[in-house]
């Protein structure tokens, strides 16, 4: 099918501009909509006849010779001016390599779909299912083979694009849906971020069956990354919520779907059993919905920021000479690292601390990290050195 640009339609009425005319002034240009530079849309036919909205943008400068990198967004119609926006912003940043352009897709549906609908059944896994919802499900199956088999090569077709280059992300049913791919097809992407996922939906426990199947992965596969995500407000009540006259509803709810435990659990999963870079960020403040642009925000960084690189274990004399500054931008450093290596260093700093400095010394350090991160509105992990 044609593409066509993306445009949005602004709603700009000319009423305005006709009674302006009639003052006697000139009237003003009529309204037209905006276009989204270098963006295009189209229709796209999966095998079983279901038909998806594509929106693709390509960079503006040449590929690198393995290709562009791939960021797909699933609720392409929701999220993909955000997700591009977001990936041209961190492309500009110097801290970014400046060959590493990236095609953003966005996955969604055309006009007059049910969206609602649609991705109950599209993103969720066979056999999933809960009472609250009655929508038909279990078709992310045959929605990840017309990802794979259908709309990979039209957007390969459209720019060169580098096979080990390519990311997925997806917000609750899609979250859940990007845990599905990698059970299924872990292949597929070699990074992927799973937004607020829905992991109370699946029946089938697909966290004990991605740590199963993952750890069995052989040791010389494709590295593998995760990245999940949940707003604090998603299993605690918001302050906003006590002004709501359904609060004790929503605080069941909350309570039956953990979607922060669960994700910190799978991350810490996967980081113990498997090869997976498996992470798990909870974003402050936010809730379900509130919580999706910075998820893709940190989806975006994921992908493309270079990974941090560990650094040395400091020995106690020079730890203890470090300003408070320095050794707060030491610990802000450390605490960006996944677990499995942010944990080992933590442990080889408590032993060098504890075997090279005084009692009192060591809990002064304890009383400044405490006051700095009250300050900073910063925190550790829940998760750090294990007792000694």
């Amino acid at each position: 099918m044609k593409a066509a640009t993306v445009m949005l339609a602004l709603g700009l009425g000319l009423a305005p501009a006709m009674a302006t005319a009639a003052l006697g002034h000139p009237a003003a240009p009529a309204a037209a909509p905006l276009q989204v530079k270098g963006a295009q849309q189209f229709d796209l036919e999966a095998a079983d006849g279901r038909v998806y909205r594509i929106f693709v943008s390509v960079p503006d400068k040449p590929a690198p010779p393995s290709g562009y990198g791939a960021f797909y967004v699933l609720d392409g119609n929701a999220m993909f001016l955000t997700a591009l926006e977001t990936v041209r912003a961190m492309e500009r940043r110097p801290d970014v390599p400046r060959d590493l352009a990236t095609v953003v897709v966005g996955i969604g549906y055309p006009d007059g779909v049910d969206v609602g609908t649609a991705r109950t059944l599209d993103l969720t896994p066979p056999g999933s299912g809960n009472p609250r919802i009655t929508a038909a499900s279990g078709g992310a199956d045959a929605f990840l083979d017309f990802i794979e088999d259908t709309l990979k090569p039209r957007i390969a077709a459209l720019a060169p694009v580098d096979s080990a280059r390519q990311a997925l992300f997806g917000h609750s049913f899609g979250g859940l849906f990007v845990l599905h791919s990698m059970l299924r097809r872990p292949d597929a992407f070699a990074v992927r971020v799973a937004a607020s996922p829905s992991i109370w939906f699946d029946r089938a426990d697909i966290a004990r069956q991605l740590a199963d199947t993952l750890a069995a992965r052989p040791s010389q596969a494709s590295p593998l990354r995760l990245l999940l995500t949940a707003g604090e407000y998603e299993q605690a009540l918001s302050p906003l919520a006590h002004s709501r006259p359904n609060v004790a509803k929503l605080a069941l709810l909350q309570k039956e779907r953990a979607q922060v435990d669960s994700s910190r659990a799978l991350a810490a999963a996967l980081t113990e059993r498997t090869a997976v870079d498996a992470r798990f960020d909870e974003i402050a403040g936010e809730d379900h919905g509130t919580v999706i642009p910075t998820a893709i925000s940190r989806a975006v960084s994921f992908m493309l920021m270079p990974q941090l690189e560990v650094p040395p274990v400091p020995t106690a004399a020079a730890y203890w000479q470090m300003t408070p500054e320095q050794r707060y931008d030491l610990r802000m450093w450390v605490r960006q690292l996944p677990d499995r290596q942010r944990i080992p260093w933590l442990t080889g700093l408590r032993d060098t601390l504890h075997d090279g400095l005084s009692k009192e010394q060591v809990q002064t350090l304890h009383e400044e990290r405490n006051r700095m991160d009250a300050e900073q509105g910063s925190k550790p992990h829940e998760v750090n050195a294990p007792a000694r």
